[in-house]
């Protein structure tokens, strides 16, 4: 059975063409966020890298960038950004759970896509990352917060080419995004949300740590407006810092 996550992201970038976006200042921020974080820069593996905005973005400030993404044509997105912007990323195309990377690295980023799967499946994920983090590398990994979109579940944007609308599965604490194109059928992509606390539970067993948080933004439906920092309880998404603690038993 082919997973959502197959079709979802290729039929989302064909109605929004959000994957041949330019680079935004929002991804040369968080870039800049995580070198000072690291303190230089260095190796650093991002998950889900789509169309490579926040990979190149890492690489024009000196961190030598390996991008992964389940879609191939994400790479081919990722691939031509870097050549525009006279830099050199890695891209591998396939799946976080089993994709050969016998390596580590000194940052491993995954924004806007944790909680793809169950708890089981985010936990062996976390084992990866912890085998994939040098040993004082910083693991970033960007969570959904359940009270956002427990909070905004029915808010509808409409598009000329399709109608999103934001929902939220109380008893799964899933977030869900719906595109529904003009013709066509709805496509839906759901994520875990998970509170700090709920994800220092996730993370035991896995050799990891959760040693700080940043808070994200905030998108106000009401008024269409976009706050880039908010307290946590308003946030709809905040960042872990992840450490290795030790190997997993």
């Amino acid at each position: 059975m082919t997973h959502w996550t197959e079709s979802f992201y290729p039929q989302q970038d064909a109605l929004t063409g959000c994957y041949a976006a330019p680079i935004h200042p929002f991804h040369t921020a968080l870039a800049s966020r995580v070198t000072a974080q690291l303190g230089r820069p260095g190796t650093l593996l991002e998950l889900g890298a789509g169309g490579g905005q926040f990979a190149v973005s890492a690489a024009l400030l000196g961190h030598k960038v390996t991008a992964l993404d389940l879609w191939a044509g994400a790479g081919e997105f990722t691939r031509r950004l870097a050549r525009t912007q006279g830099v050199n990323v890695e891209v591998v195309t396939g799946s976080f759970y089993d994709a050969p990377l016998p390596r580590t690295f000194d940052a491993v980023c995954y924004w806007d896509g944790f909680g793809i799967g169950t708890d089981a499946e985010q936990r062996h994920l976390l084992t990866r990352l912890h085998d994939w983090l040098a040993p004082s590398g910083t693991g970033f990994v960007e969570v959904y917060t359940p009270w956002y979109w427990a909070r905004h579940a029915g808010f509808t944007r409409q598009d000329e080419a399709y109608t999103q609308v934001y929902g939220f599965d109380a008893d799964g604490c899933r977030m869900t995004d719906t595109y529904t194109p003009v013709t066509g059928d709805p496509i839906t992509q759901s994520l875990r949300c998970y509170s700090p606390a709920d994800l220092r539970l996730l993370l035991t067993g896995t050799g990891l740590t959760l040693t700080g948080l940043w808070p994200g933004g905030e998108y106000d439906p009401v008024t269409r407006t976009w706050h880039p920092e908010v307290p946590l309880a308003r946030a709809q998404s905040y960042t872990a810092l992840l450490t290795r603690e030790s190997a997993p038993s």
